[in-house]
């Protein structure tokens, strides 16, 4: 086997490696928690598979209680907070989407006036653009 197999073996059982990968709680942390958390973030449920010893009960109960929660917020003051929205609230909270991209659009400009100011403001780049 060539060196360049041997590279590209390596790489290969890294990717799948990190693939395989589990998420386990932090320290003093409970799957309510857990759950709950990642709901106030916004974030979509991760798969019980991916969660290392997982009380799935816990981990939805706390997770339907964060999301009730985040979406009871003002979508537009999470936009203008520049969190990232996947969609969690659309069924909850019909309004919060649209809120959210008004305050995300603010979020932009700021971000924008923000870097005029110091110097760093390209228009050649498209906002949209990640």
């Amino acid at each position: 086997m060539g060196v360049n197999n041997k590279l590209m073996a390596v790489v290969l059982a890294l990717l799948l490696a990190g693939c395989s990968s589990t998420i386990a709680l932090e320290k003093g942390q409970t799957w309510e928690q857990f759950g709950y958390d990642l709901a106030m973030r916004g974030s979509k449920m991760i798969e019980t598979s991916r969660l290392e010893s997982v009380d799935v009960a816990a981990y939805k109960k706390g997770y339907v209680a964060g999301l009730k929660a985040f979406c009871d917020q003002d979508g537009y003051d999470i936009g203008l907070s520049g969190l990232f929205y996947q969609g969690t609230c659309d069924e909850i909270n019909p309004n919060f989407a649209e809120q959210y991209n008004i305050g995300w659009v603010d979020y932009e400009i700021n971000q924008q006036n923000y870097d005029w100011e110091l110097g760093t403001y390209d228009p050649s780049i498209e906002s949209d653009e990640f």
